[in-house]
């Protein structure tokens, strides 16, 4: 199936535009990222099936409104569908009540929808536990039913999620878009 088009259309080079806030950067093929914000703070994006999720600061309830977007667009396009968050070294792993009650609310509503949802954490130590267990936390409020892991490499994380995520784009591929969205502007 095909993405749905909305607003202007964009070619993806080698590197995704940044998307004006409201805007959504649309691929031209299901295998192209759909980039809906690439703040210097997260990036989000769809590409096939799969929601990436880049944090590289912290999370707010911008961050979370358009992760509801992407996830709201997915469920108009496919049935099932995986959750992929790359958490960088440079993450605030604290979250403000308010946006902790919107996750909790947006992994409720979209639970029964997800293949499953892979936590990337190249970090080990304390800090990788904290991340453990505030998946744990987001999983236990909001009452998840899909399978959750939380991975300390990139590419165990997609092999696991593309194991149980149908269809386009490949683990390789899904990598290779990754690595593209984590690069830092030119």
């Amino acid at each position: 199936m095909t993405p749905k088009t909305a607003q202007p259309v964009h070619s993806l080079g080698p590197r995704p535009e940044c998307a004006p806030s409201g805007r959504v950067l649309i691929a031209n093929s299901a295998a192209d990222p759909q980039v809906y914000s690439q703040e210097p703070g997260y990036t989000v994006a769809v590409v096939g099936r799969y929601l990436i999720h880049i944090h590289t600061e912290r999370t707010t309830s911008t961050t979370v409104g358009v992760v509801r977007r992407a996830l709201a667009d997915l469920e108009a396009r496919y049935d099932k569908f995986g959750y992929l968050c790359v958490m960088e070294r440079s993450s605030e792993l604290i979250l403000p009540s308010d946006v902790r009650a919107s996750i909790d609310v947006y992994v409720k509503r979209y639970s029964s929808r997800f293949t499953g949802a892979a936590i990337v954490f190249e970090e080990p130590g304390f800090r990788a536990t904290v991340v453990r267990s505030l998946v744990t936390a987001v999983n236990v409020a909001s009452r998840a039913s899909h399978p959750t892991q939380v991975f300390d490499a990139l590419q165990a994380g997609i092999a696991w999620l593309g194991g149980i995520t149908p269809g386009e784009p490949t683990p390789t591929r899904l990598h290779q878009i990754v690595e593209q969205l984590r690069a830092p502007p030119k």
